[in-house]
């Protein structure tokens, strides 16, 4: 089956944000779809490495601290209607939208181990803490997953001849852009990597500085910009507003 609507679900289906009815025919679509097939491990292959890039490692002792609460905590009964546990199961199924936004959240980076690796789990103040930072961490990346999950989102990537290069998502419809440091060298002296989006003979507009924390960009207002640039700057970005020493650029995903 292939459908103009088939083509918009790549960006769900690398999620494993569809049914199992749309998992099952855009299956049999990407066997007929190249550019579809392309897509989506494009996407797969940028959500692991954003995930690896702001997943934490929990201290050792986290394990222990889980494990002396789960034994603390006293287990409820799972709660089922009577006469009818099959039905009971069914109507609990999450709606797609739900699922569609827990995907894109898990996708960069926001895993609970991450957040809570250092509490105990046993102080409520520090539970209140923890959530302030996963609330924290969920505004700060909300604008990936949009862009993540977006059915129009294009993914891409750039090399650098000093080697290295950069993922660029896209979506047209957001007017929104990612760039993320795909193995870009480290720079000395507190030098940082800048996004720019070029667009025909204009003058290069920033999209940001690449955060070191993240190791990436995201920039609204895309426009009809058909590449996109990355610079070396001193810290802050560039002090002029024109790139300084351009490292590499390549055409906006498409």
């Amino acid at each position: 089956m292939s459908t103009p609507e088939m083509h918009t679900l790549a960006g769900a289906f690398a999620l494993d944000a569809v049914s199992d009815i749309e998992r099952a025919e855009f299956s049999r679509h990407l066997e007929q779809c190249d550019s579809c097939a392309k897509e989506v491990a494009e996407l797969r292959a940028t959500a692991a490495r954003l995930g690896a890039a702001m997943a934490e490692e929990p201290p050792p002792e986290f394990k222990d601290r889980v494990m002396v609460a789960m034994h603390a905590t006293r287990q409820l009964p799972p709660r089922t209607r009577p006469g009818s546990p099959e039905r009971h199961r069914r109507s609990g199924r999450a709606p797609r939208w739900a699922v569609l936004v827990t995907a894109a959240a898990a996708v960069v980076g926001l895993a609970a181990g991450g957040v809570f690796g250092g509490i105990a789990l046993t102080q409520q103040q520090e539970l209140q803490t923890a959530q302030t930072q996963l609330d924290q961490a969920r505004a700060r990346y909300a604008p990936v997953a949009d862009l993540l999950a977006a059915p129009d989102a294009k993914t891409g990537h750039g090399e650098a001849p000093t080697g290295g290069g950069v993922t660029v998502v896209l979506s047209r419809s957001q007017n929104r852009l990612m760039v993320m440091d795909a193995g870009l060298p480290a720079q000395p002296g507190g030098k940082v990597y800048q996004a720019w989006l070029l667009t025909g003979t204009e003058a290069p507009r920033s999209a940001g500085v690449i955060a070191t924390d993240s190791g990436l960009v995201v920039a609204d207002g895309v426009g009809s910009a058909d590449k996109v640039a990355v610079s070396l700057e001193q810290a802050g970005g560039s002090p002029s507003g024109a790139p300084t020493d351009v490292l590499m650029s390549m055409p906006a995903p498409a």
